[in-house]
């Protein structure tokens, strides 16, 4: 039986053993789900993973239920897709899915407004240390661990991928997206944890939001999400290392925020739906 897998050895396509459950290509290369429960489909050298501290800055963090509103916003504009309807499965692939938080809490908010309808997911990272967390986490996903600049999945074979807070590069996204599926990213907006910000940029200054899509895509839909939450300053620490800007920060300026209350923080996301052109 086909697969929608590609071997990550020599890019054949992948069949699944009818015994075994197994995966296997037609140059003898096998694969099989190991004990915790993922795809290992291959590592790179130099993998983008999180630290152990940085792990649990982000655990601490979602479960807090900062990102829930995030979650609901996120399962909204899948529910109103014309490939998210009654009787149908929707194929999902979450692009550096990391501890699969996104994964499960929108699957919970979808399947509560609409259990007729079956959301088949997919999760992909180079970080086997997330992937053993987001399988140990839950059963119901597909969980892999792989280099994500060349997949191994498919053209065409997926009608929702989800990339959150990860910059859009390549052409392997579009790739593995159906002619008619639907690539939904969400960005930080400008003002996205604004009063941390500004601890390490004492200039800042407000940009207006970019969009900058590929030639490959098409909008179909924006949204803005921004809300305001009060944290304590260890919350705001654990915020802070989830960010690409963590590092500008030094010890005199995490010990500031580590010691303020935040009652009115910022959290901003722009959510763009775009198609195949």
């Amino acid at each position: 039986m086909n697969s929608i897998y590609l071997c990550p050895i020599c890019q054949s396509d992948l069949m699944v053993h009818e015994e075994s459950k197994g995966l296997h290509c037609e140059n003898k290369h096998h694969f099989d789900k190991n004990e915790q429960g993922y795809w290992l489909f291959g590592q790179v050298k130099k993998p983008k993973i999180d630290s152990r501290a940085v792990m649990r800055a982000k655990r601490y963090v979602l479960e807090s239920g900062i990102y829930v509103p995030l979650a609901q916003k996120m399962a909204e504009m899948i529910s109103h897709l014309p490939q998210f309807s009654a009787g149908k499965s929707l194929s999902q692939l979450d692009y550096d899915c990391g501890e699969g938080y996104f994964l499960r809490t929108v699957k919970d908010i979808l399947t509560e407004q609409q259990p007729d309808t079956a959301v088949e997911q997919t999760g992909i990272s180079e970080a086997e240390n997330a992937i053993f967390a987001a399988a140990k986490s839950q059963s119901g996903p597909t969980y892999i661990v792989s280099n994500l600049k060349h997949l191994p999945i498919k053209d065409e074979s997926f009608d929702l991928v989800t990339l959150i807070d990860k910059q859009l590069k390549g052409k392997e996204l579009t790739r593995v997206l159906k002619q008619d599926g639907i690539l939904l990213q969400v960005a930080a907006g400008p003002r996205h944890l604004w009063q941390i910000r500004e601890f390490i940029y004492p200039d800042l200054t407000e940009k207006p939001v970019s969009h900058n899509l590929p030639k490959e895509l098409e909008l179909v839909q924006s949204e803005r999400l921004s809300i305001k939450v009060s944290v304590s300053g260890e919350q705001a620490i654990a915020l802070l290392e989830m960010t690409p800007y963590a590092w500008r920060a030094n010890d005199n300026t995490r010990h500031h925020i580590q010691q303020a209350k935040f009652e009115s923080l910022e959290i901003d996301f722009v959510i763009n739906l775009m198609t195949r052109k």
